[in-house]
């Protein structure tokens, strides 16, 4: 938003506000202008000329209201340059002038700043454990703050030494729901060493004709020891002996959720394990014990019935 009166026509006053004053590269821009003069003066039928720094004509506004006081133009929208950095366009209008008189021109600068589109990247699917070696797959979306229509866009997943696992591009049908979050499923494989890394994917969007930022997201990758043994979970309503369905098991850092006879299966290295099973409306089981060979445990769960008025005021 910019204000100038010019010095050499001390009488006028031209205001042009810029909406947004920071703008995505190539995407809408707002122009409305004002001009006033002293004494007041009706400038209906012309028009504010607006050229960029290079003096390219960008677009004529026109005077078309005038309340007494303050000529104004309708808002126009027009397209911010593709190049990024500060910009100063300038608001060309002539000057009042008297019959006889060649017209004057007053010029007021005003500026914005053009930025890259954001580009953010997301991870998702990915599982809670993987097994030293193991290949693993999961779906990376972008989605570009301006809404950009991917095109042969590409992102990178690099591991824990920055190197590149996988390089993919990204379907041109947005993901279910949304109006322009592309994505793509990669595999990847897990390194040897057990452990927690943490890997990086990014979207190289230099090859884009609009400026994007370089969208980078990091997710964590849980590698775990080969499993030798299945833990089978069932679990049951203890007062009614009916199996949860939905339940949430946990022997961390492997989880899993029981299927409608309250049934889960996790694999799991030998050794110690300390199982969680939850469920709504129920108080959690718990289980610690020893795991060398495939196990069966049956967890009974009390339904959580809350305190009542009773309870609390006893």
């Amino acid at each position: 938003m910019t204000e100038e009166t010019d010095p050499t026509r001390p009488n006028k006053t031209c205001f042009i506000e810029v909406s947004p004053s920071e703008v995505d590269a190539g995407t809408d821009l707002t122009l409305r202008g004002r001009v006033s003069t002293v004494p007041p003066k009706d400038l209906r039928g012309s028009a504010l000329t607006i050229k960029d720094q290079a003096g390219a004509l960008i677009e004529h506004l026109d005077l078309a209201e005038f309340n007494g006081v303050i000529n104004e133009t309708r808002e126009c929208v027009v397209k911010a340059p593709l190049q990024t950095g500060h910009h100063t366009w300038v608001a060309i209008n002539p000057a009042p002038t008297t019959p006889g008189t060649a017209p004057e021109t007053t010029s007021t600068p005003f500026s914005f700043t053009v930025k890259p589109h954001d580009t953010r990247i997301v991870v998702w699917d990915l599982p809670s454990a993987i097994e030293s070696g193991d290949h693993f797959r999961v779906k990376v979306g972008v989605k570009c703050s301006s809404q950009c229509q991917a095109s042969n866009w590409e992102v990178e997943v690099s591991d824990q030494d920055e190197r590149r696992q996988a390089r993919a591009t990204l379907d041109d049908t947005p993901w279910p729901g949304t109006d322009a979050l592309f994505f793509t499923e990669v595999t990847l494989t897990a390194p040897v060493d057990p452990g927690l890394y943490t890997w990086t994917t990014k979207a190289p969007l230099d090859e884009v004709n609009i400026a994007h930022t370089e969208g980078v997201a990091h997710f964590g990758v849980r590698v775990v020891p080969k499993h030798d043994c299945l833990l089978t979970v069932v679990a049951i309503d203890k007062e009614r002996q009916i199996p949860i369905k939905g339940a949430k098991v946990s022997v961390h850092p492997y989880r899993a959720v029981t299927n409608e006879r309250g049934v889960a299966e996790i694999k799991v290295p030998k050794g110690p394990y300390r199982l969680f099973v939850s469920g709504k409306d129920y108080f959690p089981f718990r289980n610690d014990g020893q795991i060398e060979a495939d196990h069966k445990i049956k967890a009974e769960l009390s339904v959580d019935l809350g305190l009542s008025d009773a309870d609390v005021w006893s």
